[in-house]
């Protein structure tokens, strides 16, 4: 057994096991995926969140995650994709609040990364 597994929680254990056994459940992958971000695992969420977006592109919420969590790993270009992308799709649920969170961390990783809108091509997922 993998030493990092012996010592997992309770709840990563229970929902990778949810994870291994509903494979195609996007919402398995994403419940998972918060747990490793939680834990501060941020590959292991980040794997998870893009598992959600395999089953589930349109997750607002996945792509969200997986800004931050890229945006922490000064992988800036895919931060902002996925931010932009948050944003988008919370607009087209009507969720002004979390839209206008996307938007506004939107403009911080333009600055903190400095990459102009115009940089950013939405077909290419990056490469940093």
């Amino acid at each position: 057994m993998e030493l990092r597994k012996f010592f997992e929680s309770k709840e990563i254990k229970e929902l990778r096991a949810n994870s291994e056994s509903n494979l195609d459940d996007p919402a398995a992958h994403f419940n998972l995926g918060a747990a490793y971000e939680k834990a501060g695992r941020t590959e292991d969420a980040i794997r998870e969140f893009e598992e959600t977006l395999k089953g589930n592109p349109s997750s607002a919420e996945a792509h969200y995650n997986l800004a931050i969590l890229y945006a922490s790993l000064n992988k800036g270009e895919k931060a902002i994709l996925h931010i932009l992308q948050a944003g988008n799709l919370f607009s087209n649920k009507n969720d002004q609040v979390n839209k206008v969170e996307a938007r506004g961390l939107l403009r911080e990783y333009y600055r903190k990364f400095n990459i102009k809108p115009e940089d950013i091509s939405p077909n290419n997922p990056g490469s940093d």
